[in-house]
């Protein structure tokens, strides 16, 4: 809601943002996004989105409904994302990857179904 509001009173005081702004806000609605869904870090580099879930194999995040959701989530859009193992220092990392990702608003957009309902509205407002 501060975010929000943050951005309205910016819109009146300087009227419609340029991109950058935008992007600076969205990115910030992303790193909120991908904490509820159980990501620890967020890459976007060379048009690819990765996002790195919690790294401790025993968490009970794995046993979630949150986690349930990413896997309904990937499982209905396999043709916009994918889940990966990858081998770290510190063993395999389950990565979330989303192929497209062009631009800030285009991963916002992506994630923002993966965004519990309860926090949703919170986000968007």
């Amino acid at each position: 809601e501060e975010l929000a509001a943050f951005e309205k009173s910016l819109e009146d005081r300087f009227g419609p943002l340029p991109p950058q702004a935008k992007d600076l806000l969205n990115s910030v609605r992303i790193k909120w996004i991908a904490t509820k869904i159980g990501l620890e870090k967020v890459v976007m580099k060379k048009g690819k989105f990765t996002g790195f879930f919690i790294s401790d194999q025993e968490s009970a995040f794995y046993t979630s409904p949150a986690f349930t959701s990413v896997l309904q989530f990937v499982q209905a859009n396999a043709f916009r994302c994918t889940l990966k193992e990858k081998k770290s220092a510190k063993g395999l990392r389950l990565l979330l990857k989303f192929e497209n990702a062009e631009s800030i608003e285009e991963v916002y957009d992506m994630l923002s179904p993966l965004m519990p309902k309860s926090a949703k509205a919170a986000v968007e407002n």
